[in-house]
């Protein structure tokens, strides 16, 4: 199955660490990426089964997988770095139902259709030489 969004957050496709760094984090041993859906991908998604939660306002789905994810800007091309916030991307992936949590999405690979900016959104005057306090 296919489906597309914009991500997020700046994403690392790497096994998600929970808790932080040192001793106290734990490995969750997946890998994971969240995409902000339209309405008509959360409704197909929602059909599927799959729960749908929402950030600032719209819908989002984090997809996981427990294997290593491959992720293309082409298909002949492969993309190994941090996936900006705001990357368009198609994923495929495959749903497994869960006693507690209903059906859930496995990604399987990725496709960047437009690469995003990323980027902080913070306070902009944080980098200025005299900020106004």
């Amino acid at each position: 199955m296919l489906i597309e969004g914009t991500t997020i957050f700046n994403t690392h496709l790497t096994k998600t660490e929970w808790f932080g760094d040192g001793p106290a984090a734990k490995d969750t041993e997946k890998y994971s990426i969240q995409i902000k859906l339209d309405k008509d991908s959360a409704n197909k998604l929602s059909k599927e089964g799959v729960k749908i939660k929402e950030y600032e306002g719209e819908p989002i789905r984090k997809f996981t997988s427990r294997y290593p994810v491959s992720v293309h800007l082409s298909a002949n091309e492969a993309w190994t770095d941090e996936l900006p916030s705001g990357s368009i991307v198609r994923i495929e992936y495959t749903t497994k139902q869960h006693h507690q949590h209903g059906m859930i999405p496995y990604f399987k690979r990725v496709l960047v259709k437009e690469m995003g900016e990323g980027g902080d959104s913070g306070d902009k005057s944080f980098f200025e030489d005299n900020p106004p306090f």
